[in-house]
């Protein structure tokens, strides 16, 4: 007679959430680091761009014309600079949760507060602060508006994420004892269909 062992890993409903919390973290994370990217990339960008602004200003200076040109460097530098700080907050939001939820021993409503704390946050401030930059500076500059166009959609897919994220935070269980229950409920299927397998497998065939 053969004995057959079967080890079947039951993967709880805690572990569900947490996977699901730390998939959304790494969508952000990755939306995060293309906005911080694009941010010091158009930084670069206006500063050439201000620091020949100043040349002309140079060349202009002895006339009456009145320019605008040091208002333009402070807008425009300071619109990237807010874009750099919101997509940091961006890519520590996603991080949240890959770090709290790191194991299985994690508190849940601590981690799923704290996350969509960050998610309401970055949806309703410091992604319009990006979208309103990228807007500010396609008006404001001459070349290179492309860059602002693909920072405004990696902002707009964002948005959808981090309000995504929020929302699941909000409709997924949150007390405890509702996952136990649902817990104990899966393993005691578990259990049922193994007992059910192995004796079918351990009882000979009955040969008269």
């Amino acid at each position: 007679m053969k004995f057959y062992t079967m080890e079947s890993k039951v993967v709880t409903a805690k572990e569900r959430l947490g996977a699901t919390l730390k998939r959304y973290g790494a969508i952000q994370i990755l939306l995060g680091l293309g906005c911080l990217i694009m941010a010091f990339v158009s930084i670069g960008i206006d500063k050439k761009f201000c620091d020949n602004l100043g040349k002309k200003e140079i060349v202009i200076t002895n006339t009456t014309i009145p320019t605008f040109t040091f208002d333009k460097k402070t807008i425009m530098l300071g619109l990237d600079g807010g874009s750099v700080v919101s997509a940091i907050w961006v890519v520590v939001t996603g991080i949240v949760p890959a770090y709290m939820a790191r194991d299985s021993d994690y508190n849940l409503i601590r981690t799923k507060v704290v996350f969509m704390v960050f998610s309401i946050m970055a949806t309703s401030l410091f992604v319009p602060i990006i979208i309103g930059a990228a807007t500010a500076n396609y008006i404001l500059r001459d070349s290179h508006r492309e860059l602002l166009v693909i920072t405004g959609l990696i902002c707009l897919l964002e948005f959808l994420v981090s309000f995504a994220a929020s929302l699941y935070c909000c409709a997924s269980p949150w007390a405890p004892c509702k996952l136990a229950k649902k817990d104990r409920e899966v393993r005691s299927e578990q259990f049922v269909d193994n007992e059910k397998q192995m004796t079918k497998l351990e009882l000979p065939e009955y040969t008269p």
